[in-house]
Order: C-alpha cells, then sequence, then structure tokens
C-alpha cells in the first residue's frame, strides 16, 4: 500500500495520470489500476478523472495533506 501512497501523491503532484507515468517510468494503464486499487482499498474515490479533467475529492484532499 505504501507504493500506492507515493504513487497517489505523485498523481497529485504533476496532476495527471499520464505525467505521473511518465515521470516514474511506468504505464499510465498500470496508475490508473493501481490509483483505482488504492481507493478501493480505502473505500472512497480520491481523484474525480475524466479525459479533460482532474480534481481530488474531499477524502482525496484529507488524504493528500496527510502524506
Amino acid at each position: 500500500m505504501i507504493d500506492d501512497i507515493f504513487l497517489f501523491v505523485n498523481i497529485v503532484q504533476q496532476q495527471s495520470l499520464t505525467k505521473a507515468a511518465a515521470k516514474l517510468g511506468i504505464p499510465t494503464a498500470t496508475v490508473s489500476r493501481r490509483l483505482k486499487h488504492l481507493e478501493e482499498q480505502l473505500g472512497s474515490k480520491l481523484i474525480h478523472r475524466s479525459a479533460r479533467a482532474f480534481t481530488l475529492s474531499s477524502q482525496g484532499d484529507i488524504f493528500y495533506n496527510a502524506y
């Protein structure tokens, strides 16, 4: 789970799953899958995302600020 938290922090810092994937040198699909897994483990949506939008949910904001 620690790796997924590190990944989540990078996604927020980059404001993009694609940019985080490029920075970390892993496929975007892997980033998306691991974020989904983290959200499932926590039981909460952390990021609202679509093809054009990226926003933290209120729970995502709290979780990000905790790390």
